[in-house]
């Protein structure tokens, strides 16, 4: 397992580990769930923001052949 956020894999297993047992399975459940819901809202938040930025800059391409072709005929 890679290192996340410089945390390696045994690392990671005590720490779930240690919320389990301080969490307790039910609470332990619903805060992984949520971190879920919030990973995934993010990751689609950044993927919108992606999909944007490169709409605009084919636009900004667009406009930019267009303006070279004006200034060729002229």
């Amino acid at each position: 397992m890679d290192n996340i956020f410089g945390i390696g894999g045994n690392e990671l297993l005590v720490i779930l580990v240690l919320a389990g047992i301080v969490l307790g399975p039910e609470r332990l459940a619903r805060v992984a769930r949520t971190l879920g819901k919030l990973v995934r809202d993010v990751k689609n938040y950044f993927n919108a923001l992606s999909d944007e930025l490169k709409s605009e800059l084919e636009i900004l391409d667009e406009v930019k052949d267009l303006k070279d072709e004006i200034s060729g005929k002229l």
